[in-house]
């Protein structure tokens, strides 16, 4: 395999580019929530999805798809949001070699996989749900319709974080109180990246910037919402690698 180009915090070859996040050191987040972590892939011109026409290619590499695996292996859950497992339906899992590493360490060798939702229409026969290493774990709001709700108990344990909607703060309490969740992965989509970062609870960004441009104006970004983040977040460079024209950077979210 090429090697990988380390850019920030100092310029160095790297050998392996599958390996530039192995000895990642997370604490375990403050009392009330997780450590929380965000992974996306985006256009050079911010798109996570393709559109109309699009040729449906995926938007990050090879390289990048074993990144996202192996960034699982320090957390103890994976979360997504329902259009992300409609859309992504495969489980999240880290490679073999990764798993064992986990035992080693006392955690399982799969973390736990995480929907939020308010509606509770997943597609309950899709392999996110078929093929998870571990029965997962549907967050959602006491109003979601009862009939979805069971149905959803049939292949997935429920935990209800707030009435009327989701509260995305009661969610990450409700995963570290209940859960012993200490560190939390968040693979998406927008509205629940917008959902995090408006909640405050974000504290690191992974983002790995294709070398490509998707250009349709109604493709989706990787942060979206119903208004503009006030303030805006402010985040520090912490790594950032280059490899066969993709970036993959890692930030800190600053209070």
């Amino acid at each position: 395999m090429t090697p990988v180009q380390q850019l920030f915090p100092e310029a160095r070859p790297w050998p392996d580019p599958l390996t530039i996040y192995d000895d990642l050191d997370l604490p375990a987040g403050p009392p009330h929530r997780p450590y929380v972590l965000v992974n996306m892939v985006s256009t050079v011109d911010g798109k996570v999805t393709m559109g109309r026409g699009a040729v449906q290619e995926p938007i990050g590499s090879k390289v990048d798809h074993g990144l996202m695996a192996r960034l699982r292996a320090p957390v103890d859950a994976v979360l997504r949001g329902a259009g992300t497992v409609r859309a992504y339906d495969v489980p999240p899992r880290v490679p073999a070699e990764y798993a064992e590493r986990r035992q080693a360490r006392g955690l399982p060798p799969q973390p736990l996989p995480v929907v939020i939702t308010g509606s509770c229409d997943l597609p309950l026969d899709a392999r996110f749900f078929r093929e998870a290493p571990r029965r997962p774990l549907v967050l959602t709001r006491r109003a979601a319709p009862a009939d979805k709700v069971e149905a959803v108990r049939q292949v997935a344990d429920v935990a209800f974080a707030g009435e009327e909607q989701v509260e995305m703060r009661a969610a990450l309490a409700l995963l570290r109180e209940r859960y012993g969740i200490q560190r939390l992965l968040s693979e998406g989509g927008p509205t629940v990246n917008f959902a995090m970062l408006e909640a405050g609870v974000v504290d690191e960004l992974f983002w790995t910037v294709a070398p490509k441009i998707a250009g349709y104006a109604e493709d989706k970004t990787m942060v979206m919402g119903p208004r503009a983040l006030d303030p805006l977040v402010r985040l520090s460079l912490a790594s950032a690698f280059f490899h066969e024209g993709e970036l993959y950077l890692r930030y800190h979210v600053l209070d």
